[in-house]
């Protein structure tokens, strides 16, 4: 029997239909949610430079990098903070117990440490598209999850605009 459902959001338009597909989840069982959105510290955050004396990157800091990167977090923060809300806005509508989370770190980890944390019996996520070149490189949140996560998960696929 599923009473706690973990549902992670990101900022894509299809985090809206992770959460519709966690929501209904809730309904069916009478479970209770937690909505996690988890902020990238690096996702569009400071340019990085490779240099071959360092071997590798680093990033360009200087007041007014530091000012605009600061600017756009919380911006970010913000907007992950207003859409929590509304999600929550609509669980409370349809007497569903929920309790919103928007912490910073990657993603995989993150999700993984509050299902832990949580006791959460499933958690409900997507997953992206991303071309295989850039899923070698950078790899995929979902994929971490389900290798890591202390339970079941169920990953929502987008539709495809193929069909």
């Amino acid at each position: 029997m599923l009473q706690k459902i973990l549902i992670a959001t990101g900022d894509s338009p299809e985090s809206a239909e992770v959460f519709k597909s966690g929501l209904t989840l809730a309904q069916k069982y009478g479970a209770q949610i937690s909505v996690l959105h988890v902020l990238n510290l690096f996702q569009n955050g400071f340019e990085l430079v490779g240099t071959p004396m360092m071997g590798g990157t680093y990033p360009i800091m200087n007041d007014l990098a530091i000012q605009q990167y600061q600017k756009e977090l919380q911006d970010r923060e913000q907007q992950g903070m207003e859409r929590l809300e509304s999600y929550a806005r609509e669980a409370i509508a349809i007497n569903i117990k929920v309790e919103i989370f928007q912490n910073l770190g990657d993603a995989g980890r993150t999700i993984c440490e509050t299902a832990k944390n949580y006791a959460a019996d499933v958690i409900v996520m997507g997953r992206n598209q991303k071309s295989m070149l850039s899923e070698i490189f950078l790899g995929s949140t979902s994929n971490y999850v389900l290798h890591h996560a202390p339970c079941s998960v169920l990953v929502i696929q987008q539709k495809s605009s193929m069909n």
